[in-house]
């Protein structure tokens, strides 16, 4: 439809990998462009969520990881179960650390959330990807106006592994891929409480995401999606990377949002090498065998890796 905004922007990559800086912090200093509100749209990629939606209806019929989702929450149906999810923990989701509401909440009502849902499931028979891309415009973009902007930007990091779903409703966005080095994102995660408590376990799991981001990448247009390291955007030679970012996004440079990147985004706030800390010598070698071992497997596969 004409009066939905287009364009959108998705920040992606593992979790502690600067998501969240370029997106809610950085690019949400542009004068065009509004972070979503809260910064992480988890209808859309979540297991159960949009884009399981959409695949399963694409596929022709539903997939045992969504209908095991659904019966899983007490549904037979997979749209009662996102509708319920909707409704519940995504619309009124607590933030870890304090238990503010960071859900749909903060963008809309209930009653707007309501007439959203059945508009959505509606049309979702007849064109499951205009009813899925309906729904994403119902929901962020009265927030993205009220700002005065023209885009929005989502900082979820598993956009990057499901952006061949959303391409599929979103065909003109565009990704920007965050990377890092696995030794400090596994570091990362198991220091904030919400994740695993196992280093091994995390690093295994930033290779295996750092694999599905390739190949999810892979089938859309090239042109579409960048990758961006974090230690390098935050060096000295970081504004080749904050360059790369406005041709890829077709913007100009826009002096609030230079300031934070040449004020606020320092080598400094990578924190580099601090997954060493707390770790004996024998256990430093025994992390740095296993990350050459997944480096190594990426690279085989084509993968661009954190150098």
């Amino acid at each position: 439809m004409d009066e939905r905004l287009g364009r959108p922007i998705f920040v992606g990559g593992m979790s502690r990998s600067g998501t969240t800086v370029v997106g809610k912090h950085m690019l949400n200093k542009h004068p065009t462009i509004s972070v979503t509100r809260p910064a992480e749209m988890w209808f859309l990629t979540n297991t159960g969520g949009l884009c399981d939606l959409v695949d399963s209806a694409e596929a022709g019929g539903l997939s045992a990881r969504l209908l095991f989702h659904a019966v899983r929450r007490g549904n037979l149906s997979p749209m009662a179960a996102f509708r319920k999810r909707m409704q519940g923990f995504w619309y009124a989701r607590e933030w870890w650390k304090d238990g503010r509401n960071i859900g749909l909440g903060k963008a809309v009502t209930r009653e707007q959330l309501d007439e959203a849902l059945d508009r959505f499931e509606l049309g979702f028979d007849a064109d499951p990807r205009e009813a899925g891309r309906q729904l994403a415009s119902d929901i962020i973009d009265p927030t993205t106006l009220r700002r005065g902007k023209v885009r929005w930007v989502d900082t979820t990091p598993d956009s990057t592994y499901r952006i061949d779903t959303l391409h599929r409703m979103f065909p003109d966005l565009s990704l920007i891929n965050m990377i890092r080095d696995g030794r400090d994102v596994a570091a990362s995660v198991v220091s904030r409480g919400w994740g695993t408590d196992d280093i091994d376990k995390a690093l295994r799991m930033w290779g295996d995401r750092m694999m599905a981001g390739h190949e999810a990448m892979g089938r859309i247009p090239a042109g579409q999606s960048i990758t961006v390291q974090l230690e390098h955007l935050v060096g000295p030679d970081g504004s080749s990377d904050y360059d790369r970012i406005l041709t890829h996004l077709q913007i100009e440079d826009a002096p609030k949002m230079r300031q934070f990147f040449d004020t606020e985004m320092t080598s400094d706030a990578a924190h580099e090498g601090r997954w060493r800390q707390d770790l004996s010598p024998a256990q430093q070698d025994r992390i740095d065998a296993e990350y050459e071992r997944i480096c190594d497997r990426l690279r085989v596969a084509g993968v661009q890796i954190p150098i």
